[in-house]
């Protein structure tokens, strides 16, 4: 997490879309940044030192984003507005709403969209 954190706080993009050092941690503690290092570390033997040099090489440390982070703030308004209208019609959200999107990318940023204070408060 703290590799995931440090590689938001250089990447210029993040900062626009995560303004805040709470929100990079917040992104950071998600799945793609714990299956990635747990990746490094299994193709590194399971040698701490070289996942590690893996993880933050030279140039900097690594960056992986997921679909929470890939979507930009207008686009998950757009999502959330597709919903109300189409339930969990992935096809009609994405053609009415969303075509430059992938179907799969629209399916996954839902599982973990539900997974966020957002939908616990649409749900109340």
């Amino acid at each position: 997490r703290a590799v995931g954190t440090f590689a938001r706080a250089l990447d210029c993009s993040s900062s626009i879309r995560q303004p805040s050092l709470h929100m990079s941690a917040a992104a950071a503690s998600r799945d793609i940044t714990l299956f990635h290092a747990m990746d490094t570390l299994q193709r590194n033997g399971y040698d701490l030192a070289r996942a590690m040099a893996t993880l933050v090489p030279q140039g900097g440390p690594v960056l992986c984003r997921d679909e929470m982070e890939e979507w930009s703030a207008s686009e998950a308004m757009l999502f959330e507005e597709a919903l109300e209208k189409y339930g969990k019609d992935f096809n009609d959200i994405r053609q009415d709403f969303l075509p430059w999107k992938s179907l799969a990318s629209i399916v996954q940023f839902y599982y973990m969209w539900k997974t966020t204070d957002r939908y616990i408060q649409q749900v109340r």
